[in-house]
């Protein structure tokens, strides 16, 4: 029974440097993405460029920072991890492309949807239409993050090489 409690600190650490280090990069794209919105907003495709920008900015955080719940941090700096960066930009333009592509129609079917996709509907406090957007987003964004980093810890996991930057176990040397 006590040995869950003891669970939290057998996992990867975080520094409360890094942690308000993290903490202001998020705010920093939070309120840059925020103006990013504004300026392209009303621009065409503006929406699709704002959220590219926004979508990449938060995936490079995502994928190599430790969030909550996601401990694990990679650095750029490993070999193992610059191997896999030509895969996991791969899959981030895919991504991207399954964004700016289902935007532009989601955004050319909005004159066709009927009235109550707009409407405020009571307590969710805003149109349906939003959240269809945010939420598909937010899909997508949480499914490229954990496939990003199933790839890198895979990476690490399957064990150190003569390009790797992690030192061989003392039997192995």
């Amino acid at each position: 029974m006590f040995e869950q409690l003891d669970d939290r600190e057998r996992g990867p650490q975080v520094s409360r440097a890094m942690t308000l280090g993290i903490l202001a990069a998020y705010m920093v794209g939070a309120f840059g993405g925020l103006c990013i919105f504004i300026v392209f907003g009303e621009r065409p495709f503006g929406m699709q460029v704002a959220t590219t920008i926004i979508y990449t900015y938060s995936a490079f955080w995502y994928v190599f920072f430790p969030t909550r719940g996601l401990l694990e941090q990679y650095s750029l700096h490993d070999k193992t991890v610059q191997r896999r960066i030509p895969l996991l930009l791969a899959i981030h333009c895919a991504f991207l492309i399954l964004i700016v592509l289902g935007e532009t129609i989601w955004f050319s079917m909005k004159p066709h949807l009927p009235s109550y996709w707009f409407d405020e509907h009571g307590k969710r406090g805003g149109p349906l239409y939003v959240f269809v957007v945010i939420g598909s987003v937010t899909v997508i964004f949480l499914t490229e993050v954990l496939i990003s980093r199933r790839i890198l810890s895979r990476g690490l996991r399957e064990g150190p090489n003569e390009s790797s930057n992690v030192p061989l176990p003392i039997d192995k040397l």
